[in-house]
């Protein structure tokens, strides 16, 4: 067993690791293992018709598991949050090294026995945007707090970095696009550190995550 793991590629041993896991319901509103339910396709045009947005099937083919993810209700979310990954300095640009952090991203949650990767969106240090969690389903990124909340991730640590301007135009433009389709007031963009015991997003990037209240 374990020299066939080891021949594996990462993407393979994430994909095994990912069917290996358990289908027992975990808490009220998960979808039953003895029939699970595969979300549809959200429509992200409202993204797309003026940023380019990476789907999901794009960078990784690890499929979700249902049992362990909540289908959000149709457009009720009310706040966004925003966080960086915080492990290492991440200035990658190319696909591929971008694509292995999020494969990191990905396995550490599956390893925590998340259904999927926790947020809703990726924003690379080149400033590309990759779809993560599908909005069918409530994220999985701030503790008792995800229900109807879209979970955004900068890619680096911004205790140690700073965003690279193309990340901070992506992401505001993001948080314009999503706030504005679901009907998110004013006031209702948060760092991670607003509603939890954390530093995340980071000393760099948390000045620029307040002011995302003040755009309009």
């Amino acid at each position: 067993m374990t020299v066939e793991i080891h021949r594996q590629s990462r993407r393979g041993f994430l994909r095994t690791m990912a069917m290996a896991l358990p289908v027992a319901v975990m808490a009220p509103g998960v979808v039953s293992a003895s029939a699970p339910r595969i979300a549809p396709i959200v429509d992200l045009r409202f993204i797309a018709n003026f940023m380019p947005v990476r789907r999901r099937h794009e960078w990784t083919s690890i499929p979700p598991n249902p049992a362990r993810l909540r289908f959000a209700l149709p457009n009720r979310y009310s706040r966004i949050t925003v966080h960086h990954t915080g492990t290492d300095v991440v200035t990658a640009t190319s696909e591929s090294a971008v694509i292995r952090c999020m494969d990191g991203v990905l396995g550490g949650h599956l390893n925590r026995n998340f259904g999927d990767v926790g947020y809703h969106f990726m924003i690379d240090y080149a400033g590309r945007v990759w779809e993560g969690r599908s909005l069918a389903y409530w994220g999985a990124h701030v503790s008792g707090k995800n229900e109807q909340n879209i979970g955004i991730v900068l890619l680096g640590n911004y205790e140690r970095q700073r965003p690279s301007r193309a990340q901070l135009q992506s992401m505001e433009q993001l948080v314009h696009l999503t706030r504005h389709y679901y009907g998110i007031r004013r006031g209702e963009i948060y760092g991670h550190i607003d509603l939890g015991q954390t530093l995340c997003p980071g000393k760099y990037l948390y000045p620029r995550v307040q002011r995302l209240n003040q755009l309009a």
